[in-house]
């Protein structure tokens, strides 16, 4: 049975608690006055929220026995009774601690006996644990788990105070002691209970620093008829080895429970105990009293430390002592009852927390663990219900949250994601989704905060698209906030988002208002960047042009100053064509700061043009440089540049009749070489020197070359009668038109072409007097030629000129030959 219900549970384990319990314990069992219980650290299945567990394996609590006898010092007793183990104060403490419940009492959200995993603590449950008055008789295999809230030993809570912060510590102190006060009170006056083992190893602080009473190994009636007379038997059995001796009453250390039973109050044994407690709390090096019980409380606890039990005060009346009359002990309570306070001193309080906080009167361990879940639990049940929003009464309630809430969570929760991300990140859609504009300014005036913390995904979902609601509000202050508050999330918007909020840049240049159509100028000038390329070719410079003609100066001035901004996004084209154009009125605009940032801009642009400038007229210059590569090498032939004149500069054409001359020199050539032609040569006077006779022979001259010289190219000819080129043109490739009928023509034959080389007599030089009109160039046929059959016709040397440097002219080079 007990193992079928076992698997039904989850098995004998901690599996089945809602609740993740670490393996490795904070302080663990065996640790002294642990009790037999560890400390675990242990997070909510749902939420990852954090609690405390405290584990004791039940084979080992009954092997630990518990130390007993006299002696006496702080920690209990030197000697040990082996039939005494810690198993039975353990089991009281565990059924206790989930049946009392109170603020001040440690707070036990789950407990597991392992051998009962059915136990849920009825009466009518089925294989239910035995009660307390039958602990004897409990199963010994299993493992006892309590679950509470997050709490941490006093002993290691005093041991990790600042001890530089002496002041902070001292009001800690005296709240924590507010506190047991009130624990102890609630016992002896609500639940007729004596607590019976008030020491540190009883005393537990949560993170917000509340003292919290645990430890109900011995808690018991007092001074009622049990049957066993006074204390319980249990209390009567195991005070003694359970509570320190220093912690015990005299009338407890000479076991006179007779006097308890017949006279002593039920807070009798407490009020000692308690006094005891204080002392050793304040005496602490951290406690920030120099080791020293404050004045106000020790009369206090004179009268506590009575021998005579009817003697000993109640408590109660301890919680007017000064030593509490603090603002952090004011706080503390004000934040203990606030959900019980009417409505008007609520939002009063909360609007004077930050305030507070500021001051460092509350410390970042209250604001995290106890301000911060009461903001979180009233966003959620009023902000989140539409109609509870409509009441003027709770909008002003979220309206003193938001601001505060935000104030934690950027002091507080930014250096920690995870708690941000915990408590702030699911509050972001209920926020945005309030149709309030108090609201939704509080929210935009953080939304930095938002984009640090937030990922990208959850801006464009949650924070971005409801957002933009507030572009086209009917408030002109809140959709200048958004416009304002989105250049944050630029960065993080992906493609889509971008491209909405263009549309919605576009509707705010025609604004009613002034001030969101210049800001909005100054917005385009920053987004830029972000923007893609045809985004900004559609949105920046139509934007800044219809911003130069607006009415208000502002305006006009940060549109100005935007094209300074983004002038790496313009094309020079585009300055040249279309910005300056928009700009050069500007520079005589009727307000002297347009004007003076008018020539700013183009004084700027225009280096940008010269530059641009510049660079095509380089770019140009190489471009003629690398087509005309080689052209302008003379030809090799010395017989060519024999025939120049001495003062003239080979045209480009030179090459290319060199070459050709040379082919038809080889062509040419007779089998048995011939006397070769001496080519006339230049006088230093300017004329034309005699030229030397030519050898008679059968055999035609030689060609070695043919120069630009020899054919009078770049000469004054009378054949070039005309003002036209003389040379190659673009209508005319290679002759005048004047010499077309004498030139190369295709439709002559080889006889013709070769018949202009006839003539033997020397080149007239560059400088010499033209020819005589009707004046021939002949020289006798060679014979091979006359054989043949070839006709020489006499030709007209053509004059060419210079090619021109023309981009134009470039396309017809010499690639073809």
């Amino acid at each position: 049975m007990t193992s079928w219900l076992g698997s039904l549970w989850g098995g004998s384990s901690s599996s089945s608690l809602p609740y993740n319990i670490s393996s490795d314990p904070l302080s663990p069992s065996t640790a002294p006055h642990s009790h037999g219980w560890g400390i675990h650290t242990a997070t909510r299945k749902s939420d990852g929220g954090t609690v405390t567990a405290f584990k004791a394996a039940k084979a080992e609590l009954c092997k630990t026995p518990l130390k007993t006898g006299g002696g006496g010092g702080r920690y209990g007793s030197s000697s040990s009774d082996p039939g005494m183990n810690q198993l039975i104060p353990a089991l009281h403490h565990f059924h206790r601690i989930k049946r009392l419940i109170h603020p001040r009492i440690l707070r036990a959200h789950a407990t597991l006996d392992t051998d009962y995993p059915s136990d849920d603590g009825s009466a009518n449950s089925s294989h239910a644990a035995p009660g307390l008055d039958a602990l004897s008789k409990t199963a010994t295999t299993g493992t006892l788990i309590i679950v509470t809230e997050q709490a941490t030993p006093l002993v290691d809570w005093l041991e990790n105070l600042n001890p530089l912060s002496s002041q902070a510590n001292s009001v800690a102190v005296s709240w924590g002691i507010y506190n047991l006060v009130e624990a102890l009170s609630f016992l002896h006056t609500q639940a007729k209970l004596a607590h019976g083992m008030v020491c540190p190893e009883a005393v537990f602080v949560t993170p917000g620093g509340d003292f919290k009473l645990g430890g109900f190994d011995l808690i018991t009636p007092l001074g009622i008829e049990d049957g066993g007379g006074g204390p319980t038997p249990h209390f009567r059995s195991y005070e003694a080895a359970v509570c320190p001796d220093d912690y015990r009453s005299p009338e407890r250390i000479g076991q006179r429970y007779d006097v308890l039973q017949q006279s002593a109050p039920v807070h009798a044994i407490d009020c000692y105990s308690l006094a005891i407690l204080i002392e050793y709390i304040y005496s602490h090096p951290n406690a920030g009293t120099n080791g020293q019980v404050p004045s106000p409380l020790k009369k206090a606890l004179l009268r506590m430390k009575n021998d005579a039990p009817k003697l000993r005060p109640r408590l109660q009346p301890l919680l007017k002592c000064p030593v509490f009359d603090n603002p952090y002990v004011k706080a503390q309570m004000f934040l203990d009852e606030v959900m019980s306070k009417p409505v008007e001193e609520k939002i009063m309080f909360l609007q004077n927390l930050p305030d507070v906080l500021n001051r460092g009167v509350l410390n970042e361990n209250v604001a995290i663990h106890k301000i911060l879940p009461l903001l979180v639990m009233g966003l959620k049940a009023t902000a989140g219900n539409e109609s509870a929003m409509s009441q003027d009464v709770n909008r002003r309630e979220v309206l003193a949250i938001v601001p505060l809430l935000f104030q934690i969570a950027e002091s507080y929760l930014a250096k920690t994601p995870e708690l941000f991300q915990r408590h702030i990140t699911p509050l972001v859609p209920t926020l945005f989704a309030v149709n309030d504009r108090g609201v939704r300014g509080a929210v935009l005036q953080k939304i930095s905060l938002l984009e640090s913390q937030l990922d990208k995904q959850f801006i464009n979902s949650s924070v971005f698209d409801p957002m933009c609601s507030g572009f086209t509000d009917s408030s002109g202050p809140l959709r200048e906030l958004t416009l304002k508050s989105t250049i944050v999330l630029v960065p993080k918007l992906n493609h889509a988002s971008l491209e909405k909020l263009v549309r919605y840049l576009v509707r705010l240049q025609a604004d009613p208002e002034a001030s969101i159509r210049t800001n909005t100028v100054i917005f385009i000038g920053k987004v830029a960047p972000n923007l893609t390329d045809m985004s900004r070719q559609k949105l920046i410079l139509p934007a800044f042009t219809r911003a130069m003609k607006d009415p208000f100066t502002p305006c006009r001035l940060s549109a100005l100053k935007a094209v300074i901004s983004c002038k790496q996004y313009f094309t020079q084209k585009d300055v040249a064509e279309k910005v300056l154009p928009s700009i050069v009125p500007h520079l005589l605009d009727s307000t002297n700061d347009v004007r003076v940032e008018a020539f700013k801009v183009v004084e700027t642009l225009m280096g940008g043009l010269k530059e641009e400038s510049q660079r095509m007229t380089k770019d140009e210059a190489e471009r003629f440089s690398a087509a005309t590569c080689g052209i302008n090498q003379p030809g090799s032939s010395g017989g060519a540049t024999a025939g120049r004149s001495s003062g003239a500069t080979a045209p480009t054409s030179g090459g290319y009749l060199s070459g050709l001359s040379s082919w038809m020199a080889t062509s040419a050539e007779p089998e048995s070489a011939g006397t070769t032609s001496k080519p006339a040569t230049t006088a230093t006077n300017g004329t034309s020197a005699k030229p030397m006779a030519q050898k008679p022979g059968p055999s035609a001259p030689k060609f070695l070359s043919l120069s630009l010289s020899d054919a009078q190219i770049g000469v004054a000819s009378k054949y070039n009668t005309n003002n036209d080129s003389g040379g190659w043109s673009d209508e005319d490739d290679i002759v005048t038109s004047q010499a077309k009928d004498s030139g190369w023509d295709d439709d002559q034959n080889d006889d013709d072409f070769f018949a202009s080389f006839e003539s033997n007599k020397p080149t007239t030089a560059v400088g010499t007097a033209p020819m005589k009109s009707g004046l021939s160039l002949t020289s006798k046929p060679a014979p091979h030629m006359q054989s043949s059959g070839m006709k020489l016709k006499k030709q007209l040397k053509p004059a060419v000129k210079k090619l021109p440097v023309s981009s134009d002219l470039l396309q017809d080079g010499w690639d073809d030959f």
